[in-house]
Parts: C-alpha cells; sequence; structure tokens
C-alpha cells in the first residue's frame, strides 16, 4: 500500500509544481515605459512638495503638512480602528492605545516625542 501512495505521491507533486510555473503571478504587473510625466485616468494630479522646518520646535515642524493632510490621516486612523475592532469588538483596544499607551511616547528620545505631540495636537488625532 504505502509503495501505491509514494508511486502517485510523486507525479501529484508534479503536477502541482509544473501548474504552479504555468501560473500568472496574480499580483505582479506589466512592466511599462514611458510613464513619466503621468498621465492618463488614474492621475490624480502633481504631488506636493512639502518642507519641514528643523529650526521650528519639534511641536511645530509638521503643522502646516496637517493643515493640508489632517482629513486623510484621520481616515488612515478610522480604518486602522476598525481594523482593531473587527478582531476586538470590545473597542477595548483601541481605548488601551488611545487613551492609556499614549504616555509612552514620553519615553521616546528628543525631538520625536515633541514632534508626535504636535502631529496629535495638529491634527487632533489623539496621541495614542
Amino acid at each position: 500500500m504505502a509503495g501505491w501512495v509514494r508511486a502517485l505521491l510523486v507525479p501529484a507533486a508534479l503536477l502541482v509544481l509544473a501548474q504552479l510555473s504555468w501560473a500568472p503571478d496574480p499580483y505582479g504587473e506589466e512592466c511599462r515605459s514611458k510613464m513619466y510625466p503621468p498621465s492618463g485616468p488614474t492621475f490624480k494630479g502633481n504631488i506636493p512638495t512639502y518642507v519641514i522646518n528643523l529650526d521650528l520646535p519639534p511641536s511645530k515642524r509638521w503643522d502646516n503638512l496637517m493643515q493640508d493632510k489632517k482629513t486623510e490621516l484621520k481616515t488612515v486612523v478610522q480604518n486602522i480602528k476598525d481594523i482593531a475592532n473587527t478582531f476586538f469588538p470590545s473597542g477595548k483596544v483601541v481605548d488601551i492605545v488611545d487613551n492609556k499607551i499614549a504616555h509612552l511616547t514620553a519615553t521616546l528620545p528628543y525631538p520625536f516625542n515633541e514632534e508626535l505631540q504636535g502631529i496629535a495636537n495638529s491634527s487632533g488625532i489623539p496621541l495614542g
């Protein structure tokens, strides 16, 4: 019996490997050329440039960017909260991150801790 299983297992494994090598890559993209400058139906405009002035106090460095990107940042944070609430529907995980872990930013080295506080203040998003 074991001999028959081995005899069938080898061709079956070879068939699976052959199928995998012939199957198109579901995550691959076609190589495109002459795509710059961008154009076409998905082009949404030029990407803005922001200057982060490191001479400003750390809590103010990101204010200009947050004025323009506050809505997008809030959307990203809300999506992350929605994903967390999908896995932990009680909402406790989001509550812990928003309210009880925020103090951990004080353990980050200067100026990162103050930059994060400034981003939270400018965007209106909880520090956690």
